[in-house]
């Protein structure tokens, strides 16, 4: 008879199938085969009336947490101090379920194929991935040479897997072992690697978390194409940062927001996000207009405001223009011009979703003299060119 992990674990593989996250035969196995528990020894918790995190042992669930390892959330498995005085930071989990699956779907696994993980968590992913692809074709590295410990002794349950896990900087890939036909990134990072881009296999596929700006961090899934990177966005995802050894996770950079005192004004769409839903049609389309705003180089801002919805601000130089779903808040008449003029640009331009982009990313990136619909960029490490996909096709639900 299963055990009630077992049960659990069955469960969630159901729910995923369900819901659309998980679909192909062999992953479907594998996520059978493979229970999340297994993974987790402590799990941490942020009680918001003792404003402190509160350590659980799950080493041997009992049902009410397997409820919590089994539910489609995030867990935090580690903290650590930024600095003296301050207080813990989460600095590793192991991933919302559902975005797992989804994000080893989009890699399209087949049999001995071989994959890098930056990032190792838990090590359930890597173990996920091994059980589709086969024995020893796993390389999983962290630069916390602890995490890479707990990885490792969690692995050691699954010998058929010979996930090989690593210390070493993510950042760097790891040359020994490559080419890699996969490589998954689990830490948002600001920019491609130019590690990833040279130990990529031809017409293998890189999947990372890019984290562009505040609110706005999103999935790309792309390949090597004669020395250019070719990509899609496919998802919204929010990770932990890619970090040094020994360094909290501090999170992305904060543009300075204008001074000024604000003023409302009636938002061009109020009342349009006011029905049940309008949590996630408000943040399906702030992030789009937001998204266009950050590939017209300004910058942006991010807060939560009622009932823990998104706003976004734009700003460039001193004029500053935050979105709700009821009005603007701006700080100067040329605050209230920049939010018209992105409005207006943005409608000019159909509304396009940050799905419905392409990134060519690499280092020698030119622009294309009229093209309208192109935003050239330099990131961190690449050039990018940002070109809206046309014709645009929107699948609905069936």
């Amino acid at each position: 008879m299963p055990s009630i992990g077992d049960q659990a674990n069955d469960q969630m593989v159901n729910r995923l199938i369900a819901e659309g996250a998980l679909w192909s035969k062999f992953l479907i196995a594998s996520f059978r085969a493979t229970p999340r528990h297994a993974f987790l020894d402590r799990v941490f918790h942020f009680s918001r009336k003792q404003e402190r995190w509160r350590e659980i042992i799950v080493r041997d669930p009992r049902l009410e947490e397997l409820r919590l390892l089994y539910s489609d959330k995030a867990l935090i498995t580690r903290l650590a101090s930024p600095g003296p005085g301050l207080p813990s930071v989460p600095i590793s989990s192991s991933s919302q379920p559902s975005l797992m699956a989804e994000m080893i779907e989009d890699l399209k696994l087949e049999t001995g194929q071989r994959i890098l993980e930056v990032g190792a968590g838990t090590g359930y992913n890597a173990a996920l991935m091994a059980g589709v692809v086969g024995s020893g074709l796993v390389t999983s590295v962290d630069v916390d040479a602890e995490v890479v410990s707990e990885a490792w002794d969690h692995l050691r349950k699954f010998p058929d897997r010979q996930v090989q896990v690593k210390h070493a900087d993510g950042r760097a890939g790891f040359a020994d072992a490559a080419p890699f036909d996969r490589i998954m990134v689990t830490a948002a990072t600001d920019d491609l690697e130019t590690a990833w881009l040279e130990q990529l296999a031809s017409r293998g596929l890189l999947l990372a978390p890019l984290a562009l700006a505040p609110g706005l961090a999103f999935i790309v899934r792309g390949a090597m194409v004669e020395d250019m990177f070719h990509g899609r966005l496919t998802r919204a995802a929010y990770f932990m940062p890619l970090r040094a050894e020994g360094e909290a996770g501090t999170g992305e950079t904060v543009s300075p927001v204008p001074a000024g005192e604000l003023q409302s004004l009636r938002a061009p769409w109020m009342g349009w996000f006011e029905r049940r839903k309008r949590r996630a049609t408000w943040l399906s389309f702030i992030q789009s207009l937001a998204f266009f705003g950050y590939l017209k180089r300004l910058a942006i801002h991010y807060r939560l405001i009622d009932e823990g919805l998104p706003s976004f601000g734009i700003s460039q130089a001193s004029a500053l223009c935050w979105f709700s779903p009821r009005e603007w808040q701006v700080n100067s008449e040329a605050g209230r011009d920049l939010g018209v003029q992105l409005w207006l640009a943005f409608l000019d331009a159909g509304g396009p979703w940050p799905t419905e982009y392409r990134l060519l990313a690499g280092f020698n990136v030119k622009p294309e003299a009229g093209r309208r619909q192109s935003f050239h960029l330099e990131g961190p490490r690449t050039h990018q060119l940002w070109e809206i996909t046309e014709p645009r096709d929107r699948p609905g639900w069936f």
